[in-house]
Formats: C-alpha cells, structure tokens, sequence
C-alpha cells in the first residue's frame, strides 16, 4: 500500500509543483525567485549535488577543495560567468573550473547565468568549506542572502568544523526561520553504517532544539537525488504559496471597491474584461488555499519516502574472512626476551669474571627491558584506522562506524591467544567545556555520562571522593554538593527561552557562551576509585566479543576506560605493537589532546587521511601546530585510505597537493591503500604492497638501530672478555655464536618469510 501512494504521490507532486511555479511567474513576476544555499564541510559533497539538481556538469568538482568562494547560479538565456562583477569570457563549466583552478585567484563571488529550467525555480548557492575565514564570509554574506539552506554532512557525520559553524549559525541574527533549514548526510562514500545518521541528529538536536530532521543522500544515486529534488521543489513551492497568499489577502481588502468600479463602466467589452480579470484573481487566491493544503499533504508524504530511503540504505554484508596465507614474521619481543635470558645466562656463567663487564651487561639488560616499539595510527576519523587494524587480524574485532568510535587509546599486542583487557584508573576526570575563539560550548555528553554513573549504585560503591575544578582549582565536594554546581553550570548554557532551576535536568538544547561569563561554571570534574581494576575479554567467545564492543562504543562504559590492551597471534604485531587513537577533529575535542600528549612515544606514525575528505582544517591544524611534523617525519608514513574511490589521476593531484600543504623539506612516503578491501579480499595488492614497505622500515628502524646495537655492545663486551683469557674465551664463545646468528635473521630484511625460527630462539 506504501508503495502504491509513493507511486501516486510521483505521479501527481511534479504537475502541482509546475502548476505553482507557472502562478508564481505569472502573479510574482517582478520578485526575485528564492535562494538556495547548499553549506556543509569541504569535500561533503556541495558542488556534485548542485550538477545533480541542474542535471549537469557545471559546478567544478575535484577530489582537493574547488570551491575558492561562493559561485551564484542563476536563469539566464545564455551561459556567462562574472567574477565580482566583471564579465568573464566561458563558454563551458570546463572553461569555468579552470578559472577557479587559477593560483591565488582573489574573488569574493562568481556568478553563472545558463539556460537551466530548474534556475527558473530558485538561484543555487555553492559554498567553500567550513574553514574559518568561509564561515565567517557564509555568516555575514551567504546566509543573509539565502531563503533555504540545504546543509550537507560528510558520510562520516558532524565534525568539530561542523558544530562550531552551527552553533554560530544558531546564534546568527540572520537565521529567521529554523524551518528554512534542512540537513542531510552525503553517503557517496559506499554504504553508510547508520551510526553517521544518528550522530548528526543528536547534535543538531542539542544546537537547534527537538527533533530536527536528518536523512541520508547520495549524490551519485538517481533515486536518491530525485527524492532530494522533489523535496527541495516542495519547500520552494510552500514559500511562494506562502508570497501568493500574502498578495491574495492584501489584494481581497481591495476587491469590493473594484466591483463597485466595474459596475460604472459602461463599455461592455471593458466591462467584462475588469470583471474577469477580478473574478481570475478571486479564484486564484482560493485556489491558492486550497493548493496549500494539498501541497502540506504532499510534504508530509515527501518526508515519509525520505524515512523510507534512509532505512533502504543498508550496509554491504562484510564476507568471512579468509586467512592469510601462513607467513612468519619476526618476533621481536621473542627475541628480546632471549636475549635477555642470554643476559641472565652469561651473568650466571663462572667464566665471566670481569666485574665491570658483569656491571655493563647488568646495565644493558636493565636497559634493553624497558625497550618497547609502538606505531601508532592516528588522523581524523571515520578515515579507517581501525578497519585497517582489523585487515590486520583479518577479523572485525575493533567496532568501525561512520561515526567517531574508538574514545581511548588501544594498543594491539601479538599473543597465542584472542584478548582484550580493560583498565580502569583510580582517577578519572570529565571535562565539561570546550573553548573555542573566546565562545564556551557545555559537553553535553560528558554530562549525561556523569549523571548516570552518579545514579549508579554498584558505580558509587567504588567512587572514593569527587572534586570539581571551578576558580582556578580542584575542589573536593560531596554528591549534594556536585549536583547543586552542575545545574548550575547547566543553567548557564540553557537558550534564554527555556526555563532555568530544573533540578539536575540536563538540557536537551544548549548555547554558548563568552569565556568570561563561563568563569562561574563547573570546568572539570574529578572522580577517584578505591581500586584500579581491569576486566579480561576472551575474543573467541561471541558473547565476551559482543560485549567488549559495546563497552568500547558506549560513552558510559567508554569514558571509564583509562586504556584497552589487545593480544592477537597476527603476524604483524610480532613486529612492534600497534596503537589505534581517536579521531583528532571529532566534536569531542579530549580526542586530540590524548592523540597529542601520546605522539612523542611512538616510534613510527601512520598518519591516516580519508581520500573522500581531505585534510580538514582541524587535521591540518594538528599536523602543522601539534603533532610537530619535522621531528616525526623520517619515521612517518600517510596513509590515503577509500583510494578504490579515486582514480589515478586523482592519487597523484592529492599526492601533491599533500606534499604542499604540509611543506616538508624532504618528500612524504605516501600510500593509497582501501582497508575495507583488504579486510575482504586477503589478495589486496596495495594494502600487501604497503605492509611490505612496513615490514622492511619496522626491521630496519628495530633491527639494525636498536636489536643490533644491543648484539653488537654485548659481543664487544664478550671479545673483549675472552681477550683477557683464553680459556675464558674460548667458554664464552657459544654465546658469541648464538648473537651470531640473531645478528644474520636482522641483517636480512624480508628474507625473514622463507626463515624458520631455529630452536634457540624458540620458547621452551
């Protein structure tokens, strides 16, 4: 029956919309048609789906932002570009796109004019993306300008860029009507996941207040871009409906003196004509009642077939994984641990009498026993970390959303068996502001996590003390206490029309605030435990796996975790251990302080970049302020991963333009991998090729600049020992012998797959 209306409801919607298009040109002739802005993050999409609306290739399009400023589409008879007001010789989009690729192009706007139908309807928008000196320009030009905004998420959802604009957006003056306003999540990037959906519906909700309206496009999806286009038509149809009313009524006072006119003439034909004309009119401004109804009716079956869609929309089913074919790796920490039993073995040894030699080796044990290697994963996210890490296991064991999932850091340890262990800290500490260009925004979810754990009874009987940060210092403070500081904390960021003093009510809209205002505010809590604790998870068991994922994507279980160790027996991570981080640019900005203050650890970096949306300002700024890109860059690596997205020609012009932005003096290895791919398929040529490079850098960086300078200190010690004695050396030459051939496995790097591990390197 479902379909049957939505079949019904295609048929009849395009005919009403002419019909109202066709009343407005004829009753709204001299006003301009309305304005749609199409708004959202760079590379979320804007400029393809205004070539889907016209049905045309006009509005350049590129895998790097092409949008320099604002390009205004309108009516007009023939094609014709002006660029500030100065006409430009174009005769195609191409000769357009072009003009825009010019470096260092200075224009504020460009508009277009083509002999469009759709343009007849409404002039179309194209913005840049959400940096700071755009949003600044979209809030004092733009918006002003627009009658309706169509706003458009990444398939990854909101970002931090995302909820500051918005939250400016909400406090704008010139953003009359929340209704005019519309959001969509772009899933041009394969199949969405859903969790995308979800997340941008709680932030615009907690921006913009109640349920507002999110669903899902794809720009590259005909069914899905005619859905957009017939709701677009439709709220462009109720605002002239809306001006036709207006008109109608102001022209209905007037309608009883022209009768009164008409009835003096005494020209029949001139009569007839006067009294047709009004009876037109007459009947247009009831029709126009009636088609208002009927138009609201239509709506509402519009946003039925968009729920419809976003529900259609499904993720691919993910294919078992097939293993790896058997390979062995070397185990570093195995052979650390024999060396160091070696260690133990030769100070035991009656034939080392040298005590400062006994003293040396005693320090290079110590030493080489705190040695670790860490390669740590880090980038914005939803740019596939995780599935990465999965491709790695060849097992979904890390949860991958469209979202922004993974909230502490976990650390991939190589072991006989599948685990992951938990640890829960003695302290824990919430911050529940975020400053941002002098404006305060309340952490709202944090929030909602602390008063549900204070509501917790098990959750309580381990809490040892609670303190707040307020005025420039902890404070320790009962229950009673917290909860009168947090309303009213909360109180402050509650919008000026909603009610204050709701007992421990969080509120389900917020605003922002200055920083001077937010002095009074509850900034940080602190929580302390009576004891650490850790919670072991057996992978194999679906039940413990299903378990563990939830407690990595629940904020209330997540938040608590000071950390997550996994042990898995993939090959890679006998190599080092691997650290997957949360996305640095998430809204929940803790994200990159803790992805920041672990940097400086690690041995090497792989800097992962979505190929669908690259280098956001808030990743960008990361890499140039934070991350202190020319101490990591002999030891890093970017990863581009979705590159079965981009063809050649788009690789190398992102290639560059990386290499650009973030000016290195020497070349950044750069590497287009799908992880999605190589979960699927363990042939994947690019992702194997990538692990390779790996594999050869990891035992160039752990082999031969630490492994084998710890062989080579100990051997010198040992030939320098049997120097002294022959006898001596002649005993100590068996462990000469062992180092030997440890020595031989490093030299080799990748010769390392055709080895088999000799028996004194194994266990036992």
């Amino acid at each position: 029956m479902t379909r049957i209306l939505f079949a019904e409801h295609r048929r009849q919607m395009p005919l009403l919309l002419n019909h109202i298009h066709e009343l407005r040109e004829r009753y709204l002739l001299h006003r301009p048609v309305p304005t749609l802005a199409v708004v959202g993050a760079c590379n979320a999409g804007k400029s393809t789906l205004i070539n889907a609306l016209l049905q045309e290739e006009i509005s350049p399009v590129d895998i790097l932002p092409a949008t320099p400023c604002p390009l205004f589409f309108s009516y007009g008879e023939t094609f014709s570009v002006y660029a500030d007001g100065r006409f430009k010789h174009s005769q195609s989009g191409q000769a357009l796109f072009s003009l825009l690729r010019q470096k260092n192009i200075r224009v504020n706007r460009v508009e277009i004019t083509l002999p469009n139908p759709w343009l007849k309807k409404c002039t179309l928008i194209d913005t840049p993306g959400l940096d700071t000196a755009n949003q600044n320009r979209l809030l004092e030009k733009i918006v002003p300008a627009a009658d309706f905004i169509l706003y458009l998420f990444h398939q990854r959802g909101p970002d931090e860029q995302d909820r500051y604009f918005l939250y400016r957006l909400k406090g704008s003056p010139f953003l009359h009507s929340f209704n005019r306003i519309s959001f969509w999540v772009n899933s041009n990037c394969g199949h969405p996941d859903g969790s995308a959906l979800v997340a941008a519906r709680t932030a615009v909700g907690e921006i913009f207040g109640g349920e507002v309206p999110v669903n899902y496009l794809n720009t590259k999806n005909k069914e899905s871009v005619e859905n957009l286009r017939l709701f677009m038509e439709a709220e462009l149809a109720s605002l002239a409906l809306k001006e036709l009313e207006k008109l109608f009524k102001e022209e209905d006072k007037h309608i009883p003196r022209q009768l009164a006119r008409t009835l003096s003439i005494k020209e029949d034909g001139l009569f007839l004509n006067m009294f047709w004309d009004i009876h037109e009119r007459a009947r247009t401004a009831l029709e126009t009642g009636q088609l208002s109804a009927i138009l609201q009716q239509m709506r509402s079956e519009s946003r039925e077939r968009l729920a419809a869609y976003n529900q259609k929309v499904l993720p691919a089913p993910l294919p078992p994984a097939v293993r790896r074919e058997t390979w062995q790796a070397v185990n570093f920490s195995l052979i650390k641990e024999r060396l160091l039993n070696l260690l133990q073995r030769l100070l035991k040894d009656p034939a080392l009498q040298s005590l400062p030699t006994r003293e040396h080796l005693r320090e290079l044990a110590k030493s080489m026993a705190n040695d670790r290697f860490f390669i740590t994963l880090w980038g914005p996210f939803s740019s596939g970390k995780s599935t990465f890490l999965n491709a790695l296991m060849q097992e979904v064991l890390l949860p991958a959303q469209d979202k922004s999932t993974t909230s502490s850091l976990v650390r991939l340890n190589h072991g006989p068996e599948k685990l992951a262990v938990a640890h829960y800290p003695l302290q824990a500490t919430l911050f529940l502001l975020d400053e941002r260009d002098g404006e305060v925004f309340l952490c709202r979810e944090e929030l909602v996590t602390l008063n549900r754990w204070l509501n917790n009874p098990q959750f309580l009987k381990n809490l040892r003390e609670i303190e707040v940060y307020t005025g420039g210092k902890f404070l320790r403070v009962n229950i009673a206490e917290l909860s009168t500081l947090l309303a009213q904390t909360q109180n402050l960021f509650r919008p000026r029309t909603f009610p204050a003093g709701i007992n421990s009510h969080i509120p389900a809209i917020t605003r922002s605030i200055p920083a001077k205002r937010a002095i009074r505010a509850v900034t940080a809590v602190r929580l302390s435990f009576y004891h650490a604790r850790e919670k072991t998870f057996r992978l194999a068991d679906p039940g413990e796996l299903a378990e563990f994922k939830h407690l990595t994507v629940t904020p209330e279980e997540a938040m608590l975790v000071d950390g997550i160790d996994i042990y898995h027996p993939a090959e890679m991570f006998k190599l080092a251990t691997f650290i997957d981080t949360p996305g640095i640019d998430s809204v929940h900005t803790r994200y990159a302080k803790t992805v920041a203050g672990w940097l400086n650890k690690s041995d090497v970096h792989l800097v992962f970049f979505n190929g669908r949306h690259m280098l956001s300002p808030a990743h960008r700024d990361f890499l140039r302020h934070t991350a202190f890109p020319e101490k990591l860059r002999e030891n890093c690596f970017c990863v581009i991963n979705f590159a079965d997205t981009l063809n050649r020609n788009e690789k190398e012009r992102m290639a560059a333009f990386l290499r650009r932005e973030l000016a290195p003096p020497a070349p950044l290895e750069i590497h287009f991998i799908s992880a999605l791919d190589a979960l699927r398929d363990k042939h994947n040529f690019a992702f194997n090729q990538f692990l390779r490079r790996l594999e050869w850098f990891i035992l160039t960086q752990r082999g031969e600049k630490v492994l084998l300078r710890r062989i080579e200190q100990i051997k010198e010690l040992l030939t320098m020992e049997g120097y002294e004695s022959s006898p001596t050396g002649r005993v100590l030459e068996k462990y000469c012998r062992e180092l030997e051939e440890i020595r031989q496995i490093l030299k080799q790097p990748g010769g390392y797959r055709l080895w088999k591990m000799p028996a004194s390197l194994r266990k036992g």
